[in-house]
Parts: structure tokens; sequence; C-alpha cells
């Protein structure tokens, strides 16, 4: 199998990846790749309990394909249209650039094309129950025999090795597990927040790529191969901010401190209601030079004037009035003004932005480009996420090679199979009829 064309000088690029994964996790580290200009082959198969769960997960595409960036009208959140499998915005979004087809690894031609496929790639991931693909005969050990050079990484809730190496996670038991669940949300006696958008589903997919290409730059210089074990939990830990070492110093349990600052005198500091509905600004005064600032702005109302306001230490005592006091401030002001005019007198204040705000108004994602539309050969051209960084010299497209968002169900078969791996068309036919590809 080949290893790809050069094309637009990236930095993986005639990097091969063999893609085995599915939901956010292992998704988000190849897709990573992907735009750094891997040829990333995306392995599914047909059954729906062996495609990928968030290719039918809503929101859906329309029926009628647009060629318009898909501005935010039109998708649909049930499951009425007429190729679900190919038209879910979550999986469009997850796996642009890659190349898409369809093998069945219950087949035992299957895993042999497979294998056969090994012989020539630079890495393969995949993030299957613990011992899946061992059961089928296509674990590392397995795999290096047939190419020594092979990078293999495994993505699991709590990592292959270790007392809970057989348990089967998501991202939300992992994030629990990890702790983060818990630091989520107000402080006691609230519950815990729980876990929102699933962060161990996809900042573990980060640090998935950044092993990937140190395991990739290792294997150029040495040609050696390696097996990654990538642990969702252990990434929350890395994420849970200063709660363990503090438990290391001191023995004292965790705690939630919601919006409030847990170590400094910095108060008000928090997210305050603003006039419509559900909008909120976030502000942090840090000195009592701004407070001065803030009661300017309020134009020195009353209750601003107290005392126990005056210094840094009488405000954090008296932090829940001093939090009733300025939403009866904050709740009448148009959210974006407040923070223009809070701004401009030096103090820290930014909109709690939510989707439309991040989609649909913000002038700084425009300017940099970061939504980009690509073309998908069933629902025609919508907006992806970009990158978030700008890079002068091995610049990053999230249309990867194929320069196209996700591929639909099988899409690439004739070409990676064909072209990449050499089958001819009457081998191809009879895999085909065999139920194998």
């Amino acid at each position: 199998m080949s290893n790809g064309q050069a094309k637009g000088g990236r930095a993986l690029e005639g990097v091969t990846v063999i893609d085995l994964t599915w939901l956010q996790v292992g998704p988000q580290a190849t897709r990573l790749l992907a735009t750094f200009g891997a040829q990333v082959i995306r392995i599914e198969w047909r059954e729906r309990k062996a495609i990928d769960f968030i290719r039918y997960t809503p929101p859906f595409a329309p029926d009628h394909a647009r060629a318009d960036g898909g501005r935010s009208q039109g998708v649909t959140q049930g499951h009425g249209t007429r190729n679900n499998f190919d038209r879910g915005a979550y999986f469009n979004n997850t796996n642009p650039g890659k190349y898409g087809i369809t093998l069945n690894l219950n087949h035992p031609k299957g895993r042999d094309l497979l294998r056969r496929m090994v012989r020539d790639a630079n890495a393969i991931c995949e993030n299957f129950s613990p011992g899946q693909m061992d059961k089928w005969n296509l674990g590392y050990e397995e795999l290096r025999k047939i190419n020594p050079r092979i990078i293999y990484m495994q993505t699991t809730g709590v990592g292959k090795a270790g007392v809970y190496k057989d348990y089967v996670s998501y991202g939300p038991t992992a994030q629990a597990f990890s702790g983060l669940t818990f630091l989520s949300g107000l402080p006691e006696p609230h519950p815990p927040a729980g876990w929102g958008y699933s962060y161990l589903d996809h900042s573990p997919g980060y640090f998935g790529a950044i092993l990937l290409m140190a395991a990739i730059r290792r294997q150029r210089l040495s040609g050696a191969g390696c097996y990654i074990d990538m642990s969702q939990s252990e990434t929350g830990l890395m994420l849970s901010g200063t709660s363990v070492i503090e438990h290391q110093l001191t023995g004292k349990p965790t705690a939630r401190y919601g919006n409030r600052m847990p170590f400094r005198d910095w108060s008000p500091h928090g997210a305050y209601r603003c006039a419509g509905d559900d909008n909120w600004i976030a502000l942090s005064i840090q000195s009592d030079e701004q407070w001065r600032a803030l009661i300017e702005e309020m134009s020195s109302v009353e209750w601003a004037l107290d005392r126990r306001f005056a210094s840094a230490a009488g405000r954090k005592q008296n932090e829940d009035e001093l939090d009733e006091n300025l939403t009866t401030f904050t709740i009448g002001r148009d959210r974006y003004d407040l923070m223009n005019r809070l701004q401009a007198r030096g103090i820290p204040a930014g909109v709690v932005q939510k989707a439309p705000d991040r989609f649909d108004l913000d002038p700084q994602l425009r300017a940099r480009g970061y939504y980009v539309d690509l073309p998908h050969s069933e629902i025609g051209t919508w907006p992806v996420e970009g990158f978030p960084a700008k890079l002068s010299r091995s610049p990053a497209s999230v249309g990867g090679p194929t320069g196209r968002a996700a591929p639909k169900l099988g899409e690439d078969n004739d070409f990676v199979y064909g072209k990449l791996v050499g089958l001819s068309a009457a081998e191809m036919a009879s895999l085909a009829e065999d139920g194998v590809i």
C-alpha cells in the first residue's frame, strides 16, 4: 500500500494511518494527523453495531444538499432524513480529511486484508473494548511481526495495563473516574454538576495526536515502532488543576469552588446575569483600583460605597451579598456593551458566549477563518471546526489529503482497495460478495 502522494508541504505527508477508532476520543487524534497531511484510512463495517455511533447521532443535515456553507439554518434534530448515516453533523465535524472504507473484521478474510494493509502503514489506532483486537489476533504483538515499524495506539477509559485493564468505559464514566465530574459545579451543599460536554472524549485526542507525532518522528529517525497505551481517565487527572496537588500537600479533601477564586481575595469574581434570555458576563476584580473603576461605571450606586466592600479582604468576606448586589446592576445591561465599557476601564470582563455567539457573531473567529467550508459528497458544502493555530512553514488544513469533509460510509473502497492496496476489480467484487468489504 502506498504511503500517499505529497501534497502542499504539510508535516505528515507520506504518513499512512489505519484508523479503527470510533466516537470522539480516537477520531479526534486521527483528525489532527489528517490536518497535518497524513493519509488517514478510516475503517467501519456496514452493520449498524459496527458503524460509528456518532454517524447516527443528531443533529443531521437536511435532505436538500446546500452549497452556501450551511450557515446555521436547516439542520434537523430528528431521524427523518433519507440517509442519516452520512448526514450527521457531529460525525462530519470529527472526521474531515479522512478516507473511508468498509471492512468486516469478523470475517477471516477481513482480518487478512487488514494485515496486508498494516505492512506498509506507519500507524494503527483503535479504541475498541480492551481485549477485542487480541481476540481477532490483531493486537500489537501480532501486527509488529508483520511490520516491526508499526506504531500502535490503543485508547481505553483507564488504560490497558493495571488493575482495571479490562474495564470498558466511555468518556463520561472516565471523566467521573478521573475526578473531573466532582470538581464541576457549585460548592457544597450543591451536588456535582455532572460531566457537561464529554471532555474526556475530546481532550485525550489532543494528547493522542501529540504521542503519535512523537512516535512518527522517532520512526522516521530510527525505523522503530512502538505501542502507546492511552488512558482517558489519566488525562483527566492532568486537567484537574491544583486539586490533587493540594491534597498531596495538605491532606485536605477536594472542594468545588464554582466561579469563586479560592486562593486570592479577588471579588467580585464570577459570571453575572445580563439583559435577555440566559445572557451572562464574566468579570474578575483583582485590585482595589479595578473595584473603584467598577464603582464609577455603576455611577457610584449606594450599596457599592459600603465600607465593607472598600478592601479586597472585605469584599471576599461578604462575597455572597456583593454578588447579589452586583447582579442588580448587570441584569439590566446589554452584555456586549457592558463588556466593552468595562474593558475600556481596564476591568477584566468577557461575555459568556453561547453557540450562536461563537458561530454567527464572533469577529475574531471570522478574522482567523476558524470555520472552514468543506464539500461533503452527501450533504454539500458545510462548515467544520478549523485548527486553532496558524503555522508559518507546515500549513494545517482540516480538509486533509482528501480536501473534503468526512467520508460517506465506504466511500473510498475503490480508491483504497484498488489503488493503494492493489486489489483487482475481480478481487474486490469477490470480497464484496463474500461480505468482507
